[in-house]
């Protein structure tokens, strides 16, 4: 059972069109957007999918975010790993609860989410980046959803040069040149651990292959795109939307095996 909604939460506000409006509920103050107004203390101890009316009369369906939803409008310092990749990276690099992972490349915190969801409170996740700005972008972004999390490391240092504190179940990059990190990463990785990376461009992604297949410490090396394309239907009609989430990247996956 769903708790009612409280101030210091993340609500999304749902239009009949299915538009969507993400704010934090205040104990006081009021939302404004185009459908009108709404005070935050009516927000306040509703049930998720309770219809809200504005001040101009428009209803408003209230919600707590979706993981996806609030990725796609927190703010940013660079370009997120979108849902769809995210998606796949977990089932097939299989972070599972209580896993041990090292992240490379914190960038604004969109796979920090994904992963400590995943982990759960008896997993551990090491974040690393090279940036101490993108890192405090990454920090306030997860706490603002999620609040303090015992769990998470962050880690100032370079990982082209090495990896901190091993051994790991699972190693994410989200590098430019994943492929600099193989042999740390063989290193690191328990036997049978599974090594992922995502890259934009296919020459990278042969250069990371490449480089995962001269360590000789790797087995089941596989590359996926991921494509996603909502449709709509409006009684006897049925159409793709005009925009579609198409290529974003690459994901590389290995498994860590005896050479």
């Amino acid at each position: 059972m769903s708790s009612s909604l409280q101030p210091d939460e993340f609500a999304l506000l749902v239009d009949r069109t299915g538009r969507h409006f993400l704010t934090k509920i205040r104990p006081t103050g009021q939302f404004q957007c185009h459908h009108g107004v709404l005070q935050y203390t009516d927000m306040v101890g509703k049930q998720e999918g309770a219809r809200l009316e504005t001040s101009l009369g428009k209803p408003l369906w209230i919600f707590r975010p979706r993981l996806q939803d609030y990725l796609m409008k927190m703010p940013r310092s660079s370009t997120i790993i979108y849902p769809k990749d995210i998606g796949v990276l977990l089932i097939w690099a299989d972070i599972f609860p209580g896993a041990r992972v090292l992240e490379a490349g914190a960038g604004s915190g969109a796979l920090s989410l994904a992963l400590l969801r995943a982990v759960g409170p008896d997993g551990d996740l090491v974040t690393c980046d090279i940036r101490e700005d993108m890192m405090q972008r990454a920090r306030r972004n997860v706490t603002n959803l999620m609040g303090p999390m015992p769990n998470w490391s962050l880690c100032l240092c370079d990982v082209y040069h090495g990896l901190p504190d091993g051994p790991f179940d699972r190693i994410v990059l989200d590098l430019p040149e994943p492929g600099l990190v193989a042999r740390h990463a063989a290193q690191a990785l328990v036997p049978g651990g599974i090594l992922c990376s995502f890259v934009p461009n296919v020459p990278q992604v042969q250069q990371t292959v490449d480089a995962y297949r001269e360590t000789q410490a790797f087995v089941e090396i596989e590359t996926y795109e991921a494509q996603v394309r909502p449709w709509i239907f409006r009684g006897p009609s049925a159409r793709p939307t005009h925009s579609s989430v198409g290529h974003t990247g690459f994901l590389t996956f290995a498994r860590r095996g005896e050479a």
